[in-house]
């Protein structure tokens, strides 16, 4: 009996794909219950490197997937763990320090019959300088398999920002409140009006676009009432731009982070 448990444990992983300054590999976790698949991507770096998130800011490259040599995959769901904010030599990047899991939902074509994962993934890890790195995997997965456990992709599953809506929340990171002004040094500005409950903390926000909307570091003000004040100043918009933009807002923080997506109506850019 002991030969097919060492056989289900090494099939929790791929191979290491190894680079100069990185390595990747994909994690499988057991099946959910909806039937799809639990994967990770891992990413560990050489001490001091960094690698981006899906808007990396001022600087670097966002990761790109390529699933297409994978077999009996009807979709796929990249879920992004909550990303950190890092100085580089042109400004504010984006990303994960050290090492990151993203967690990937995968959804067979035929929940019955097993999925084999091929990912081709081209990223960049950075130092002083960005460096293109690439890395290839491969995973079978066998379906229903519910007692692999996967303590890493776990952990970063447990950092995807879990989905709100604007008001309050009980025991979680609340957006009450966003809407656009004008900024006296640049096109506009945003005013994020957030609440942490009791031992909570709010530590950063990000703001998503469609396109090429880029905006700069939040600045955090405590308010009276125990809420927080984040105003971000935007630093460039698609051209023309206007009227209702649907946006997206991370914010990072204990107890643990959120996000909402809201539609506001952006003024015309400044002539």
């Amino acid at each position: 009996m002991a030969a097919p448990a060492l056989l289900a444990q090494d099939a929790a992983f791929s191979a290491w794909s190894k680079g100069s300054h990185s390595s990747m590999r994909l994690i499988a976790g057991a099946t959910a219950v909806s039937g799809k698949q639990r994967v990770g991507v891992e990413i560990v770096m050489n001490p001091g490197f960094k690698t981006y998130w899906r808007t990396p800011g001022d600087s670097g490259v966002p990761p790109v997937f390529d699933w297409s040599g994978s077999v009996n995959v009807g979709g796929l769901d990249v879920r992004w763990p909550a990303p950190e904010r890092f100085e580089d030599a042109t400004g504010f990047a984006v990303g994960y320090v050290g090492e990151v899991v993203i967690p990937v939902s995968v959804q067979p074509v035929d929940p019955g019959k097993p999925v084999t994962l091929v990912l081709q993934l081209d990223y960049a890890v950075c130092d002083r300088i960005c460096i293109p790195a690439k890395g290839e995997a491969r995973l079978w997965l066998e379906p229903g398999v519910t007692s692999v456990t996967s303590p890493r992709l776990e952990a970063y599953e447990a950092r995807v920002p879990a989905p709100v809506k604007l008001g309050p929340q009980k025991d979680k990171l609340a957006l009450l409140a966003v809407k656009s002004d004008e900024a006296v040094t640049a096109d506009f500005s945003l005013r994020i009006l957030l609440r942490a409950p009791p031992e909570g903390v709010i530590e950063d926000v990000f703001v998503e676009g469609p396109g090429m909307w880029s905006f700069g570091r939040p600045v955090l003000a405590p308010q009276p009432d125990g809420g927080v004040m984040a105003s971000v100043i935007l630093k460039e918009r698609p051209k023309g731009a206007a009227g209702p933009v649907p946006f997206i807002v991370t914010v990072r923080g204990k107890p643990a982070p959120v996000e909402a997506r809201v539609e506001l109506d952006i003024p015309a850019a400044k002539p």
